[in-house]
């Protein structure tokens, strides 16, 4: 059973916050981080930056299924004196005809019938000094501060996904933390509309999306079935223009996903069920997709083919990446007897806290702020005093299955 004991008065308490993560919470800790300040950063021959904490391309190959483009760690490029990082996106004329550079473990050259016709970026994170091996993430918050390009046929995204090796428990999981293109939604529901260049698509605007994918069966993705929780927030026009800086940010955890845009909660998914369990790869790219080609058709009006309505170039300014994860013991049972062990307190997620002073009061001055977070039960049924001025926050925190 699940249970708690509110104080009324001079306390802030709360249950399953849903404003953004708070640093101050000593419950959390910053596990991966990248400002792109380090200088001397290149791209190795295996497609690794030289501090091997990023790829240059996606594990599933250099191409993204129905997109339009060839990945390039070249693309991919590390500015520390403006202290980012750029994923460009070009048009080549002549991309059929290149003998581009591939992964060491890709040997033929995407067929010119995959309709290839620009290069562009993408960073994957990879654990330190581990060649063969994705960096994976099971829950915690992730954040990128960033600038979007603005052309038709620009498809990025700060996303996680993953699959399952184990053919005994196959799945493909995936959080959008966003994902922005044309080629989705309604024009009445998105993020932000500008003014549509290519009259062949009215209606259709620039739209934003959050989203969780949850594949049980480990097949093909269905997007009809396998789905869940996506959204298109509404941002009023003039006030959020996505080629300006913006936060995007996701607090992913065993019984919610929460999104983030400029610390302001937007999205919200809370079933259990479709909520991703499993470890997953973090990454951001700059694929490009079909609003950036136009068909070619025939004599009869069918579609034989296509050719590029958008040749120029354009940029993805990143400013930097963050992920926090909390500190997990959700098996320990801790009973707070006096003020001393309120201040050791050691901060991460407990099965259960009580407050049982038996040797004076347990005090919160005016100044501190301590959050809980406990996967069954805070109780206080000793002296505690709360000083006008302190912010106590207890989090009911579903700990991993």
């Amino acid at each position: 059973m699940k249970k708690f004991v509110y104080l009324c008065g001079m306390m802030l308490l709360s249950l399953n916050v849903m404003a953004q993560i708070d640093l101050n919470d000593n419950t959390w800790k910053r596990t991966f981080c990248d400002d792109f300040t380090a200088s001397g950063r290149y791209w190795q021959e295996d497609w690794l930056s030289s501090d091997k904490k990023w790829r240059g391309y996606s594990g599933m190959g250099v191409t993204t299924k129905g997109g339009f483009e060839v990945t390039q760690y070249a693309n991919s490029i590390f500015c520390p004196a403006e202290e980012k990082i750029k994923l460009v996106a070009r048009y080549c004329d002549t991309i059929c005809n290149n003998t581009y550079p591939l992964p060491g473990w890709i040997h033929d050259y995407p067929p010119c019938d995959s309709l290839l016709f620009y290069f562009s970026g993408e960073i994957d994170a990879r654990k330190d000094s581990i060649l063969d091996s994705d960096l994976r993430f099971q829950y915690g918050y992730f954040e990128i501060l960033c600038k979007l390009p603005k052309n038709p046929g620009a498809h990025t995204a700060f996303w996680l996904h993953g699959a399952s090796q184990d053919t005994m428990d196959p799945y493909y999981e995936e959080i959008d933390v966003f994902e922005y293109s044309w080629s989705y939604g309604d024009p009445n529901v998105n993020w932000h509309a500008y003014n549509n260049p290519k009259p062949t698509y009215p209606g259709d605007p620039r739209v934003f999306s959050t989203a969780i994918v949850h594949n049980f069966r480990g097949d093909t993705v269905n997007f009809d079935t396998d789905v869940y929780g996506m959204n298109y927030p509404q941002i009023p026009l003039g006030q959020g223009d996505i080629g300006e800086w913006h936060t995007y940010s996701c607090e992913w955890m065993p019984d919610h996903v929460y999104w983030y845009f400029d610390g302001r909660l937007v999205n919200s998914y809370y079933d259990k069920i479709h909520i991703p369990k499993h470890p997953l790869v973090l990454k951001t790219n700059y694929a490009i997709n079909d609003y950036a080609v136009k068909p070619i058709k025939d004599t009869n009006n069918s579609i034989i083919g296509y050719e590029p309505d958008w040749t120029g170039s354009d940029t993805m300014h990143v400013d930097y990446i963050k992920v926090y994860q909390l500190k997990w013991k959700c098996s320990e049972d801790v009973v707070i007897t006096c003020q001393n062990d309120l201040e050791n307190y050691e901060y991460n997620v407990k099965n259960s806290v009580s407050i049982n002073s038996t040797n004076g009061n347990v005090v919160l001055s005016n100044t501190d702020k301590i959050t809980f977070r406990v996967a069954d039960s805070l109780e206080i049924t000793g002296p505690f005093q709360a000083d006008s001025g302190c912010e106590f926050t207890v989090i009911r925190q579903d700990c991993p299955e």
